[in-house]
């Protein structure tokens, strides 16, 4: 074998050596879609809204938070003998205005979603899937034994510590996270392929470490469940739910009703940039 050769050779085993080296610390990070066919309307530190009209009054909504740069907090009306179970309810523009109140020097509130299920004829209402709030467990729900076996979900959340999950229904969420959010599983079927109002809920982990640093939710005031969850898919969720929805759905932003809805609702959920 000739010098050449075999510089040449020691040269490629180098080339791979080097790459294999790089290869075993480069530490892998989800690529995620820009906007999926989206528009932003609102970048704030750690929150991004984005909007897609698909045709005429069609509306789709992403809220995209970044809970380690952002806060998302549970907002309630007057809970009556906690933890019992009943709500008074709010128009979401009033939950905008009791988000707003809860600004600081370092973090305002952006944008305010709809959340959790309930009973529409009832004043105060139960909770159908469970709610805790700021710490403190309102109900572990009135649907929990006959309503949507086995498709029960929670939304967990840690403001403070910057990450959420969604898991089957378990008292043990209450137990280890600070705000829950009862929900159902995303295929679970409310008219599913009917064009209807949906908010929906995922959550993404970014760097790899199993924790969920980034939420994000679904408003549309027209679409089919697998549209939301597709949607969610597309900006990187690794799991979602479905939140209330039909006439309960809306979203403000920035103190705009991007979809409008006069009901009275017992929970929002509150989205604030910065911390």
């Amino acid at each position: 074998m000739s010098k050449k050769l075999i510089k040449l050779t020691k040269i490629s085993v180098l080339s791979i050596a080097i790459n294999l080296t790089f290869t075993s610390i480069d530490y892998p990070v989800k690529a995620i879609p820009a906007t999926c066919g989206f528009q932003s309307v609102l970048k704030a530190p750690g929150v991004k809204v984005y909007y897609k009209n698909r045709q005429s009054s069609k509306k789709e909504f992403i809220t995209v938070i970044q809970t380690t740069k952002a806060q998302i907090e549970n907002l309630t009306g007057t809970v009556f003998s906690i933890p019992a179970s009943k709500v008074s309810k709010k128009t979401l523009s009033q939950f905008w205005q009791d988000a707003i109140s809860k600004n600081t020097s370092t973090r305002k509130a952006k944008v305010v979603i709809n959340g959790t299920f309930f009973s529409t004829k009832q004043n105060p209402t139960g909770i159908a899937f469970g709610l805790k709030a700021r710490g403190n467990i309102v109900t572990y729900g009135y649907g929990i034994a006959n309503e949507y076996p086995g498709e029960i979900r929670t939304f967990s959340f840690n403001p403070q510590a910057g990450n959420a999950q969604i898991q089957p229904y378990s008292t043990e969420w209450f137990r280890r996270f600070p705000e829950v959010v009862g929900a159902l599983d995303a295929n679970a079927n409310k008219a599913a392929t009917k064009y209807l109002p949906r908010t929906f809920v995922g959550v993404r982990d970014d760097n790899g470490d199993n924790l969920n640093e980034t939420v994000i939710f679904y408003s549309s005031n027209y679409a089919r469940q697998i549209d939301a969850k597709n949607a969610l898919t597309c900006f990187g969720a690794n799991a979602s739910a479905m939140l209330d929805g039909g006439g309960s759905t809306g979203i403000i932003v920035d103190g705009k009703p991007l979809i409008d809805t006069p009901r009275k609702i017992p929970h929002a959920i509150a989205v604030f940039e910065g911390r």
